[in-house]
């Protein structure tokens, strides 16, 4: 009871005084109930006095428990209340709690002036509190309010955050804990002459309570937690081995150790660990500079290294900073890379390498570096690869933010195109009107511009507009063999299908007949007038699980010149085109997670291949 009455005392007395922050006023009651727990734990060491006033001090003190479910209720109000400014929430509840604590004082002193004859002897105690009536009302009363804090907390668990709710859930088990622990102070009421054993835990009670709310408002706290539990473990396993020891030594006969009492013993060896303890970090920083003279590192050194590489916005911009600061530190030449370095590269380096659980760091050719140059490039390594990880993420979300930024700006092109193809083609249908009064020539020639202009809004409505794709099972060879058809009788250009009857593609049918179509006229405006003039379509499976679909002809081949901008629009403008179509083709097969490029393979000397996924475009189902 006394430890519990100190570290109620400890701790009632940190939450009331020592949070200093305005948003935590709900932990300043939880405080007041710690401040109950160690008066009620401590009136019952003070009613075993002898004196008689320190006796009825003790009682005055166990019946005021009253003011423990009041505190409690009070911290519960300030706990739950959802999104209430502290100050104006003090003010609101100052009535009404007001009101609680004069009731809990009022029920305090009516059970003091009725109960005070009631203390007497039970089992090892000199006194010991045994309830009347008017003492059993005092309980119930105390009951009945903590019952209604307790509904309050299953109220704000309804309505709260997931870390309250945690907090809402410790207070639960810590509370149960804490009614199995104290229950059994009534046992003398109940004529139950059993020794109050669970009363010996109630030390963790007030622990567990505090530190199971605070836990998730003050991250401070958690630290200290696991420094305790640290200590506690090397406590409770110090105890245990100097109990092994003291019975081991019995059985050998070692009389000088088994004549110690075991106390003596606990006490040295806490001793002993305290003064370790207190030279663990001392030691280690003198083993630190003996080791690795010359290698001890500032914290605002290492604060600096940080922010200096965070701040670098490139990976080539990280080589360089990194670098710099590392020969600086080390006055030695240092390499620092992303990639695999060079076989024949001798220098200090450091390979900060990226896997798919994070980025790791890897020392290279070190052998010939002091333990201290090795120790501060460990150290250093580990910021670098910190870093490294900051950059490949803020360069992802730059990344998406410039795709967020391009796919709005495509939304805004496609609402100008289409603006636009309405502007131009009623114009369009005029000037087509108007030509029925001209001669069959002058008309046919404004036929065909007319045409050619329409094909170009086409063209560009397709460029610029959404695209959205109806994926569908295609089989290959007869898709191919009705496009090659037409193609065939408008060009009158030779095609040849290399496409076995069993392969399919999932593709959207309109996108991938405009891929077809765009690539086959390209071709036969190119071929029909060389003498011999072919294409010749082929399809085939690759190991890596994809289907390329090439088109090949015997036409002139594309200048170098042009061949890397080729899919650029009006780039590449054969005679009647928009200059459009590769373009065009390249969206599509974009949208189909796919690829095309220009190669050529003989005896072709121009060809385009079409390469889709087998799988990864269906779960795509619209892409614009």
């Amino acid at each position: 009871m006394l430890i519990t009455t100190l570290a109620g005392t400890v701790v009632g007395c940190w939450l009331c005084w020592g949070i200093k922050e305005p948003q935590q006023i709900a932990l300043r009651p939880l405080g007041g109930f710690c401040l109950g727990m160690a008066i009620w734990c401590g009136s019952h060491v003070l009613i075993q006095h002898s004196h008689p006033v320190m006796s009825q001090l003790g009682l005055l003190g166990l019946l005021a428990n009253p003011f423990i479910p009041t505190t409690f209720l009070h911290f519960a109000l300030l706990f739950i209340a959802p999104g209430d400014n502290p100050q104006q929430l003090r003010q609101r509840l100052r009535k009404p709690i007001a009101i609680l604590y004069l009731l809990a004082l009022a029920v305090t002193l009516v059970s003091f002036k009725t109960t005070d004859a009631f203390l007497l002897p039970w089992l090892v105690f000199p006194a010991f509190i045994v309830l009347d009536t008017p003492g059993w009302l005092n309980l119930f009363y105390t009951i009945v309010v903590g019952v209604i804090a307790h509904a309050i907390l299953i109220w704000g668990w309804h309505i709260s955050n997931a870390n309250k709710r945690r907090s809402i859930v410790a207070l639960f088990l810590a509370g149960g804990w804490g009614l199995v622990l104290a229950s059994s102070f009534v046992l003398p009421s109940l004529d139950i002459a059993w020794f109050p054993y669970p009363m010996l835990l109630l030390p963790s009670y007030v622990l567990l309570l505090v530190y199971g709310i605070v836990r998730y408002q003050l991250v401070v706290v958690n630290r200290w937690a696991v420094r305790a539990v640290f200590w506690l473990c090397i406590l409770l396993t110090l105890l245990l081995l100097i109990t092994l020891f003291t019975s081991v030594a019995d059985l050998l006969g070692a009389e000088p150790f088994t004549d110690i009492p075991l106390w003596e013993l606990w006490l040295y060896s806490a001793f002993v660990l305290f003064i370790g303890s207190s030279l663990y970090r001392p030691a280690q920083r003198i083993a630190e500079k003996l080791i690795y003279p010359g290698a001890q590192l500032r914290e605002q050194t290492l604060q600096y290294w940080l922010s200096t590489l965070q701040n670098c916005g490139s990976w080539e911009t990280l080589k360089q900073t990194a670098t710099q600061l590392l020969e600086k530190h080390l006055s030695m030449p240092v390499h620092i890379c992303f990639e695999q370095p060079s076989a024949s590269n001798t220098i200090p380096t450091l390979f900060c390498k990226r896997h798919h659980q994070g980025w790791q760091l890897h020392l290279l050719h070190w052998e010939n570096a002091t333990p201290a140059a090795i120790h501060v490039a460990e150290m250093f390594g580990t910021l670098l690869a910190s870093s490294c990880r900051g950059l490949q993420q803020q360069l992802y979300l730059a990344e998406q933010t410039q795709q967020r930024l391009q796919e709005q700006h495509l939304v805004e092109l496609g609402a100008l195109a289409a603006a636009m193809a309405h502007e131009l083609r009623n114009p369009l249908n005029i000037i087509a009107m108007a030509s029925t009064q001209c001669d069959q020539t002058t008309r046919h020639h404004i036929k065909m511009q007319i045409e050619r202009a329409d094909h170009l809004i086409t063209d560009m409505l397709c460029y610029a507009g959404p695209l959205s794709l109806q994926l569908e099972p295609l089989t290959l060879r007869p898709f191919c063999q009705s496009i090659a058809h037409y193609i065939e009788q408008r060009y009158q250009v030779p095609i040849s299908i290399e496409v076995t009857n069993d392969l399919t593609l999932n593709a959207d049918r309109h996108r991938l007949q405009q891929v077809l179509t765009n690539l086959l006229e390209n071709a036969a405006a190119f071929t029909r007038n060389v003498t011999n003039g072919q294409i010749h379509i082929s399809a085939i499976k690759t190991a890596n699980n994809t289907l390329q679909l090439g088109i090949h002809n015997n036409g002139p081949a594309i200048p170098e010149e042009i061949q890397q901008h080729l899919f650029q629009p009006f780039i590449s403008k054969r005679q009647g085109g928009s200059g459009l179509g590769l373009a065009i083709i390249r969206r599509i097969m974009d949208a189909h997670h796919g690829q095309v490029w220009h190669t050529q393979i003989e005896p072709w000397s121009c060809s385009f291949i079409c390469e889709f996924p087998q799988h990864g475009a269906e779960d795509d189902a619209s892409r614009e």
